[in-house]
């Protein structure tokens, strides 16, 4: 009884000091104020701040928050600031790093990935715990996300990022498509310890750790599952810097994310972490409002700037530079953004199959001209492979297409179309909710007639029916933006592997154009299971290079990220995924 007393005693002792000091913490809650040190931007020091609240917004409001259902960027970097997983991106190279495991060890032969937890990692305070305070992190919680995230639960839409490569996961995912879920669970994934978890995979994969840093792979406690089910794609518990609860939530206009005070890391001069208090996300379409409320002072960020306003945004700065006011800070990411905008063609189309006619196609369009006056220099001319510009990969050069009509023009004459005469009219589907494409498609449309003779029609279609369209077989030549889920080479390559390829009556939902050639999947293979980073990159170069030589698609161009912030934001570099960490982003008073 005296040791029961006294155990409560120590527990109603930490439980008052917990709460006091939340209530002191909190006294000057949503104020900017002083923190410990300084940190370094460029050449300059700013003392860091905490506090405030960042104000942002995206055109599209998010669509689910339920890991196994995030396949969508506005949901993404919502969850990215609730949920964490065993690692994470660096917000300024992207390279992975350690994060709810503190170390991680790998077999010799690359398949087993043995993962230690940090300790005293916290989830969310939420009703689904007992006394509504949250517990400590395990290894069995992120047993059971592995194993949930492998399933066929409902709206799982994430599942092949580990079903294909986790030894038994594909067992599992099929079982229970049966409703058969084993306690078990997934072979290849084994809790060794409360604070350790192994991860068997069923060749080496050289962007495991990648797709681990993916929201999908995020760790979330069972108990909400149990209490929320499919609600949790709105309601969140995670170990994150940010809470982030119903009620704060209103899906079409805005939502707020508040600091998790018992958030488990500080800074390096022991300030708790996150630095701001509030994160506030609205939701608007419109642009022209985003940008302007931005120059008012009543937003934090505007990203993906109209092209439109482009000029006059890049003239304010100058005038900054040489002496006048600076209203705001650009963020560009010149190197180039994550993302390739191309051409397809449809290789169940005759016509399409002779690759003469898909070199023709690509020699015929000049993509110096399309980005400089038709995207005003605001994106990269498509002159090498699929992949962008991406870490040490940009070293190794693919050679893409040069603009040649002359050579176009003899290579159509050779595939049977001399200046395009029995050339059948092509149908150019694209996106009709992106008014880029229609600027694009229009100067690809004048140069394959002006160059080949070939008459090319183009039809507008909302995203749905443009994307069952080609999945299905039914378009001949369309346009795709591919945007990195992870910086990696694999996430664009992949979109060309002949190993995917379903049978002609059934859809395609990764290789759309159902492309297939065999020496390009050698080099794809070889890269993708490479015990080695530079083994891996030179065979991605290769197998890159492979579909220009076979005019597998037609590219276009690289994408930029650039970005307005605030003069008092700090610690927030722009990246080629615009992928957001708000961990350590502050306020400073100026």
């Amino acid at each position: 009884m005296k040791n029961c007393t006294l155990i409560i005693s120590f527990f109603l002792l930490v439980s008052c000091n917990t709460d006091s000091n939340i209530s002191n913490f909190s006294d000057n809650f949503g104020d900017i104020r002083k923190a410990k040190g300084y940190y370094q931007e460029g050449d300059k020091k700013f003392k860091i701040f905490r506090g405030g609240t960042f104000r942002t917004n995206e055109t599209n409001p998010f669509k689910s928050l339920f890991p196994v259902s995030i396949n969508h960027a506005v949901s993404s970097r919502i969850a990215t600031q609730v949920y964490q997983g065993l690692v994470k991106l660096d917000q300024r190279t992207l390279k992975v790093k350690p994060l709810l495991a503190k170390e991680y060890k790998v077999s010799e032969d690359g398949k087993i990935y043995t993962f230690t937890l940090n300790d005293s990692v916290f989830f969310h305070d939420d009703p689904c715990f007992y006394g509504g305070k949250g517990r400590i992190m395990n290894a069995y919680d992120i047993k059971f996300c592995f194993d949930m995230l492998c399933s066929a639960i409902e709206n799982n839409t994430t599942s092949d990022y580990l079903t294909e490569i986790i030894v038994g996961a594909n067992d599992y995912y099929d079982a229970t498509v049966n409703g058969k879920y084993s306690e078990k669970g997934v072979d290849g994934i084994r809790v060794i310890d409360d604070r350790t978890i192994e991860i068997e995979l069923i060749s080496s994969y050289s962007y495991f750790l990648k797709i681990l840093s993916q929201p999908c792979c995020t760790i979330y406690p069972k108990e909400a599952y149990e209490m929320y089910g499919n609600n949790l794609k709105s309601h969140t518990v995670g170990t994150g810097p940010f809470t982030l609860k119903n009620k704060d939530i209103d899906e079409k206009s805005s939502l707020k994310m508040f600091r998790n005070f018992n958030y488990w890391q500080k800074d390096e001069n022991g300030n708790q972490l996150p630095y701001i208090d509030v994160i506030k996300i609205t939701f608007n379409k419109n642009k022209k409002k985003e940008l302007n409320d931005f120059k008012k002072g009543k937003l934090d960020m505007v990203y993906q700037l109209p092209f439109e306003d482009l000029n006059e945004v890049l003239v304010s700065l100058d005038s900054a530079k040489i002496g006048g006011n600076p209203e705001f800070k650009l963020q560009s990411n010149k190197e180039g953004g994550l993302s390739t905008s191309y051409y397809c063609f449809n290789m169940l189309n005759p016509i399409f199959q002779n690759r003469d006619v898909r070199t023709a196609f690509n020699l015929a369009i000049d993509r110096e001209k399309i980005t400089k006056y038709t995207l005003h220099g605001e994106a990269d001319p498509a002159i090498n492979g699929l992949v962008p510009s991406l870490g040490k990969y940009n070293y190794i050069k693919v050679k893409g297409f040069e603009y040649d009509p002359e050579m176009a023009k003899k290579l159509l004459k050779k595939a049977g179309y001399p200046n395009g005469e029995g050339f059948p009219t092509i149908e150019l589907d694209i996106n009709e909710s992106n008014y880029l494409n229609e600027k694009v498609a229009i100067a690809v449309q004048k140069m394959l007639l002006q160059n080949l003779g070939v008459i090319v029609k183009i039809n507008y279609l909302n995203s749905s029916s443009l994307i069952d369209k080609f999945n299905n077989g039914k378009s001949d030549f369309w346009s795709i933006t591919w945007i990195a889920d992870y910086p990696d080479q694999q996430n664009f390559l992949q979109t060309f592997n002949g190993a995917i390829v379903p049978p002609k009556d059934e859809p395609s939902f990764t290789n759309h154009s159902r492309y297939q050639n065999i020496i390009f999947d050698k080099f794809y293979f070889e890269a993708i299971h490479a015990k080695d980073q530079k083994s891996a990159l030179l065979n991605y170069a290769k197998a890159d290079s492979v579909l220009i030589a076979d005019a597998a698609f037609l590219p276009l161009y690289y994408g930029h990220k650039i970005r307005l912030l605030q003069n008092n934001v700090r610690g927030f570099p722009i990246n080629s995924m615009e992928y957001r960490d708000f961990t350590k982003v502050f306020l400073s008073k100026n």
